[in-house]
Order: structure tokens, then C-alpha cells, then sequence
């Protein structure tokens, strides 16, 4: 090869070096549907759900860009690298739509379920608002039975206790009866004779001893019962003598029922003399009808 020759060859070369170095140099760096269809699969591979319901679509979506991406760096025309990205954003789009289906998908199952819960919570609340009430119902029922049974037993009581009332009156009754005693405003009145006492003297005979036992059985028989003993005289005699001996008479009859267990308390003694006789003093038989000994037994209040 010549001197000529081998000028020309070195003069090609850096020539072919120079328009290299200025394709490179002229070569685009960005593009912006390129930069559109990046932004728009960042967001979709961030979005949960498109991550989840588009997989396929961002795998292609990534292939398309990195197409995309080779071509404008290899110097490529923009033609092909947008077509690459417009495949991407199309990809991506398509990953984003599946992802609102997951979304919807989700939010009908969560409503679905909640609406479930909700039900559930409100039977739930019904069955226990159920056996509240029945509970009370039997609570009520075994309260309403209870009293049923108390009125029955306060009714058995008070008729038990009318009986027992009526038996004591008949038992009062024939008591009083068989002493022969008398009704009067002061209450039962019983009235011994003379024939208890000798005359002039205030000592109890023997023939006085049935009454007094027949009281005192009374008495004990009615605790709540008093008695009030009353002495009286005629009028024969001085008058301080005859208050004297009344006493003494009422006192002795006192004396004969404490004996027989009757509390002193119960019972009270007085003497009236002949202050308050029954009858006329002219008579023999009225004098004997007022010397004489009263026994009252008050009503009860």
C-alpha cells in the first residue's frame, strides 16, 4: 500500500469514529410517554390490590418497559420505544382494573360478613332477651305461687285460729256456766254466799273448796283472765265492824286462789261492808242475800 493510500485509510477511520461519537452524542436520553408509562406501573406495583388481582398484567407491563427502555438507550426511533410504553401503561391499566375487582371482591365479602356478624349478634340478643323473660316468667310464676301458698297458709292459720277462739268461748262458756256465773256490764259475775263463811268469821269452809278450785282452774286455764274480789256484809251490826269483816272475806277468797298457784297480781280484794246490798236488810232472807262474796271477771278489751 502507498504513502497515499494508507493517509486515506487512517482519514476513513476517524471519520467513521467522528460520526459514531456523534450518533451517541445525539442520542435521545428521556421520553416522556416512556416517563408517563414508569409513573403510572410504580403506582400499580404500590396498589395492594393490583399487586394482588393484576400479577400477569404487571409482569408484562415490566417486560414492555424494559423494551421500551433498551430501544431509547440502543438509540432506537421514538416510534418504538412509545409503542413499548404505550404496551406498558396498557398493561398497567389492565393490572389496576383487576386490582378494583380484588377491591370490590373484598369489600362485598367484608359486607357480607358483617352483615353475617350483625345477624348473628342480633339472634343472639333475641335468645338472651328470650331467656330473660322466661326466666322472669318463672321467676314471677314462683313468686306468684309462693304468695299464693302464704295466703293459703295466713288463711289456714286464721281459720285454725277462729276455731281455736270458738272452742275457748264454748270452754269459757261452759266453765262460767257450771260456776254460775252471770253477765252483767262489769263482766261474768260469780256469787258466793254466806254459806262459804260461819257467821261473824272471814275462814273459808270446807264446802267453799269445789268452787275456788273450779276458778282457780279458770284462772289457769286463761292466763290473760283478772279477777276482781269483792266482800259485802249486811247491815246488823257496826257498821266499821262490817267493812272489816268484808275485807277480810274478799282477802280470804284471794289467799285460797293464790294457794292454787293463781299470781297475786291477777287478782284484787276489796271490802264494801253493807254499803252495796241487793236487797232490802228488813228480811232474814234479805240480810242473807247481801252478806255475800263477788267474784268479777272483766271482759277483755
Amino acid at each position: 500500500m502507498n504513502k497515499f493510500s494508507s493517509r486515506g485509510l487512517k482519514a476513513a477511520l476517524a471519520l467513521g469514529a467522528l460520526l459514531g461519537m456523534a450518533a451517541c452524542a445525539t442520542a435521545p436520553t428521556s421520553n416522556a410517554v416512556l416517563d408517563d408509562a414508569n409513573a403510572s406501573y410504580q403506582r400499580a406495583v404500590n396498589d395492594a390490590y393490583a399487586a394482588r388481582g393484576g400479577t400477569v398484567e404487571l409482569q408484562s407491563a415490566r417486560a414492555a418497559l424494559q423494551r421500551a427502555q433498551a430501544a431509547l438507550q440502543a438509540g432506537e426511533s421514538a416510534v418504538i420505544v412509545e409503542h413499548y410504553a404505550y404496551v406498558a401503561k396498557r398493561r398497567t391499566e389492565a393490572a389496576i382494573e383487576a386490582g378494583k375487582v380484588v377491591a370490590g371482591d373484598e369489600a362485598v365479602a367484608a359486607a357480607a360478613a358483617d352483615r353475617q356478624r350483625i345477624m348473628i349478634e342480633v339472634r343472639t340478643r333475641e335468645a338472651e332477651a328470650m331467656e330473660r323473660r322466661a326466666a322472669m316468667s318463672a321467676a314471677e310464676a314462683e313468686a306468684a305461687r309462693k304468695r299464693a301458698e302464704e295466703q293459703l297458709a295466713r288463711a289456714q292459720a286464721a281459720n285454725a285460729s277462729a276455731l281455736a277462739a270458738d272452742e275457748q268461748s264454748k270452754r269459757l262458756a261452759a266453765q262460767l256456766e257450771e260456776m254460775k256465773a252471770k253477765k252483767t256490764e262489769r263482766g261474768m259475775v260469780l256469787t258466793l254466799g254466806d254459806v262459804l263463811f260461819d257467821t261473824g268469821r272471814s275462814d273459808l269452809k270446807p264446802g267453799a273448796m269445789r268452787t275456788l278450785e273450779q276458778l282457780a282452774a279458770f284462772l289457769r286455764e286463761n292466763p290473760e283472765r283478772s279477777a276482781l274480789i269483792e266482800g259485802h256484809t249486811d247491815s246488823t251490826g257496826a257498821a266499821a265492824y262490817n267493812q272489816a269483816l268484808s275485807e277480810q272475806r274478799a282477802l280470804a277468797v284471794k289467799n285460797a286462789l293464790a294457794e292454787r298457784g293463781i299470781a297475786g297480781e291477777r287478782i284484787s280484794a276489796v271490802g264494801f261492808g253493807p254499803s252495796k246490798p241487793v236487797v232490802g236488810n228488813d228480811t232474814a232472807a234479805g240480810r242473807q242475800q247481801n252478806r255475800r262474796v263477788e267474784i268479777i271477771l272483766p271482759d277483755n278489751k
